[in-house]
């Protein structure tokens, strides 16, 4: 590092590098100011607009009604991440559209990523019929996989289990995470025999399915295999 600070590139580009940095920041914070703003007015003052999770969860309508209000009047992918993220520490109902319409107008496989797992955590109303018809389209990609999980909480649990088996070889360990919350015993077996296919978290996330299962169905089922115990 020594010798890097003496190279004037080096030190150009860092000096670069900062810069864009703060500009980004600045950024980012003069169009946080009129959410804050919003907030304010409604007696939520947090430090920042990332930190009101953590310093006001759960979210109460009002704070929600905010977010939900702000979603769609930008088109900043990290601001719309930080209006998102915290719907996730909700502890209200709400309707999920504007979070369907900025996951559909985002190509930000990051911000439907988190939209993903805002839905699954928060478990909107007005989502389920979409999220089926996503969570199955392979032109998604990954931002699919916390999908899976919201699938298991918000859609019947035969049609959560049959939309999560067809999509299995896709994303075999988000599948196996969300059957543990919603299979059966058609889905136990189908976890048992699908585990030495896959090695790794995938492999362990199917086992943890497989004992989570073998758990709710109670002392009727069949013992879960030494191997996954």
């Amino acid at each position: 590092m020594a010798k890097l600070r003496r190279d004037p590139e080096f030190v150009a580009r860092e000096k670069s590098r900062a810069q864009e940095q703060a500009l980004n920041v600045a950024r980012f914070e003069a169009l946080a100011a009129p959410i804050l703003q919003d907030l304010d007015a409604i007696g939520v003052t947090p430090s920042s607009l990332d930190r009101l999770a953590h310093e006001y969860a759960p979210l109460s309508a009002d704070v929600v009604a905010v977010l939900m209000n702000w979603i769609p009047r930008t088109t900043d992918r990290y601001l719309q991440e930080s209006l998102i993220r915290p719907l996730g520490a909700t502890g209200v109902s709400f309707n999920g559209k504007a979070l369907i319409e900025a996951f559909e107008n985002t190509g930000s496989e990051g911000l439907r990523w988190a939209i993903s797992n805002t839905i699954a955590e928060a478990r909107p109303t007005g989502v389920t019929d979409w999220l089926i018809g996503v969570v199955q389209d392979p032109a998604y990609g990954n931002a699919r996989q916390m999908l899976c999980l919201a699938v298991a909480r918000l859609a019947s649990e035969q049609t959560a289990n049959d939309v999560l088996i067809s999509i299995f070889d896709q994303l075999p360990g988000h599948v196996a995470l969300a059957l543990a919350e919603s299979g059966g015993r058609r889905e136990l077996k189908l976890l048992r025999e699908m585990r030495t296919k896959y090695k790794g978290w995938i492999r362990k996330e199917i086992d943890k399915a497989v004992r989570a299962i073998a758990k709710r169905l109670g002392p009727n089922i069949l013992e879960v295999t030494d191997s996954v115990s």
